[in-house]
């Protein structure tokens, strides 16, 4: 079977309500299967391929997530990735790889090889290292691989001027203290979108975003089913280091997991990534505590309930007492994070919280499709359970 594309599944659902027909936009992409609905997004593709590609020696204005207007080539082939997590979406935006990297953050690499990005584009183990840690930024290095653009963080002021003082066009990209809300689902969206506008490709990624949201909307339904007392409190811990629990705070990533989920966030009354005490969280004491997955911290749930914590026992939470304690997994990155899993990161963060409500849902289908639809990647089952059971 033909695999269907972004750019192909949304030209063919064009194609198909210019004939008066309704088409749905689901993870497997079936409503693009029929021959005249192929061909005619294969010219459509052709079309948005060629416009973009007309002045391939001119540039572009780009308005960054920081509010700066950057000159950009019209054809980039060169791409340096400072310090922004944006790896997975970048893939993503190429439908399953990972073109014109040549450089990024070097703590990324090994992230990357504990998910299964590693194995949907492994040119990207191959890039050169550029920043030997996350803070660190070695702008020597960078320019010696004569990018066409750097993709950064916009909230890290430093590297901003570091990097606008190369001289060489950098974008910077929104992670958390933006003027938008740290909304995971709603992040990785303005990644894709500020990629589009980088490439000069606009509506590239819609169908994607389309297909993402329908998965929001139905799990969401399912939620708004459930009455407000049979709904859990929870807590996330962030990090975990020296005997001392960092939580996911208002304002973080975390807040609005927990809001979409319809859960009561017991770490609302700290603000950001905020170090606490044991005793602090003794007091909170969830129903349930999500642990921040690998790439961030090594904590796992056996672990926790196990009690093997170096200079902490958490046996006396009522999420311990009852197993209920899980760790964000890793997809292609961290879940916890904006990464283009997020609609299937919504979907397992309520299977595990509401186990009883979503006992019919096909996570594992769900996932699985996503991932072949979107990404042109069979995962395998042993890939599957270690997304499930991280």
């Amino acid at each position: 079977m033909k695999k269907i594309t972004r750019r192909s599944f949304l030209a063919a659902m064009a194609a198909v309500s210019a004939a008066g027909v309704l088409t749905a936009c689901g993870g497997s992409g079936n409503a693009a299967s029929s021959a005249a609905a192929s061909e005619s997004a294969s010219v459509s593709s052709e079309a948005v391929s060629s416009a973009a590609s007309a002045d391939e020696t001119g540039t572009h204005i780009v308005i960054d997530h920081g509010g700066n207007e950057v000159e950009v080539p019209n054809k980039v082939t060169r791409v340096v990735i400072d310090q922004i997590p944006i790896l997975s979406t970048y893939m993503a935006y190429f439908e399953g790889s990972a073109p014109y990297i040549v450089g990024y953050c070097g703590s990324f690499k090994s992230v990357i090889s504990d998910t299964v990005l590693k194995n949907i584009a492994p040119e990207l183990m191959e890039s050169s290292d550029t920043v030997y840690a996350q803070s660190d930024l070695n702008i020597e290095e960078i320019m010696k691989l004569n990018p066409d653009v750097i993709l950064y963080n916009a909230g890290n002021s430093s590297h901003a001027e570091t990097l606008k003082a190369s001289g060489i066009p950098s974008i910077g990209f929104a992670t958390v203290g933006a003027s938008t809300e740290a909304d995971p689902l709603e992040r990785y969206e303005e990644w894709l979108k500020l990629l589009e506008d980088v490439f000069g490709e606009p509506g590239k990624t819609e169908a994607f975003v389309a297909a993402g949201d329908e998965i929001v909307a139905d799990v969401e339904a399912r939620i708004a089913d459930i009455p407000e007392s049979d709904r859990p409190s929870a807590l996330i811990l962030w990090k975990y280091s020296d005997g001392v629990p960092q939580v996911s705070g208002n304002g973080t990533f975390g807040t609005y997991w927990m809001k979409h989920l319809g859960v009561t966030d017991k770490a609302l009354e700290a603000t950001g990534f905020a170090q606490t005490s044991m005793e602090q969280v003794y007091s909170w004491d969830p129903d349930i505590l999500f642990l921040d997955g690998p790439g961030l911290q090594p904590l796992r749930t056996e672990n926790v309930l196990s009690g093997n914590v170096d200079g902490a026992d958490f046996s006396t939470l009522t999420a311990v007492q009852n197993g209920r304690v899980y760790n964000t997994t890793l997809g292609m990155w961290n879940w916890f994070t904006p990464n283009p899993d997020a609609p299937l990161v919504l979907a397992w963060l309520a299977c595990n919280t509401y186990p009883d409500a979503f006992a019919d849902y096909p996570l594992g289908d769900t996932i699985k499709e996503y991932y072949k639809t979107w990404y042109g990647y069979d995962v395998t089952d042993d890939e599957l359970e270690e997304m499930l059971l991280y």
